[in-house]
């Protein structure tokens, strides 16, 4: 039976006074159970109250909206001092990587020997020549069906 907090508890949630544990507990609670809930929303509305009233909303709202940009900015700039690679870790230096180790495995002829390597294991395979079971077994039905025409017109002569 699931048990259910108290206004007291969900007051706490609401003023970040549990820890991290206990949040989670709680959190995991709201998901379930509508009683809870309302009691969260209750605790909620009664926290609204005892905020302070905002005098210049479009003042709020632009101070806000600066921060968030600065914000973006700065992360941005972040970003793109992380993706300074050294040389070792650019694409560029892969891919040459690969065509010189290319390069060189066909003058020292690796893939020519690897070539006359499985033409002699192709060659070496003996041919099988199976018939599969469908082909079998429709050469038997047919076998049967004319022994049985060639019965038929013997009784009729």
């Amino acid at each position: 039976m699931t048990t259910h907090y108290s206004f007291e508890q969900w007051l706490k949630y609401v003023n970040d006074e549990l820890v991290e544990k206990e949040r989670i507990h709680l959190e995991d609670h709201l998901y379930t159970c509508d009683q809870c809930l309302d009691l969260y929303v209750n605790a909620v509305a009664e926290q609204e109250t005892m905020l302070p009233a905002i005098s210049d909303e479009t003042a709020f709202t632009d101070q806000i909206m600066r921060k968030i940009s600065n914000e973006e900015v700065e992360t941005i700039l972040e970003v793109k001092e992380k993706k300074k690679k050294s040389f070792y870790q650019s694409s560029i230096f892969h891919y040459t990587l690969a065509a010189a180790a290319t390069i060189f495995l066909m003058s020292t002829g690796v893939f020519q020997s690897i070539i006359q390597h499985t033409e002699t294991i192709q060659k070496a395979e003996i041919p099988s020549k199976k018939e599969s079971a469908a082909v079998g077994f429709v050469d038997k039905t047919f076998s049967w069906m004319y022994e049985l025409e060639g019965s038929k017109k013997e009784e009729k002569k």
